[in-house]
């Protein structure tokens, strides 16, 4: 994990970072929000594209309607829902909230 590739992300990111105006504990917090942002995003999509069976994630939403009453919130939400939202959308809505959230500090 500390290799010299991470690394290298990790300068290039701080270095962003820092011309927009990130230094102290501010900077390591928004380093640290935005690269487990960006791993968590990875690992979740290739979780799912390297599921053997395709219908999984229609599984999971279908499980989710049925169940209803057990899951309000997600229901609600769409969650899994493929048709509502796609993951790139989610990823670009999710990655401008953390930037307008630490620029606003």
């Amino acid at each position: 994990m500390l290799g010299p590739n991470v690394l290298a992300r990790t300068e290039f990111l701080q270095s962003a970072l820092v011309r927009g105006g990130c230094s102290g504990l501010h900077l390591a917090v928004t380093t640290r929000l935005l690269a487990n942002y960006v791993i968590g995003a990875s690992l979740t999509e290739a979780t799912w594209r390297r599921s053997t069976e395709p219908e999984t994630r229609a599984a999971a939403r279908a499980h989710i309607v049925a169940s209803a009453n057990a899951y309000p919130t997600l229901d609600a939400s769409g969650h899994l829902d493929d048709t509502r939202w796609d993951d790139d959308l989610l990823f670009e809505e999710g990655l401008n909230a953390i930037l307008r959230a630490a620029a606003r500090r």
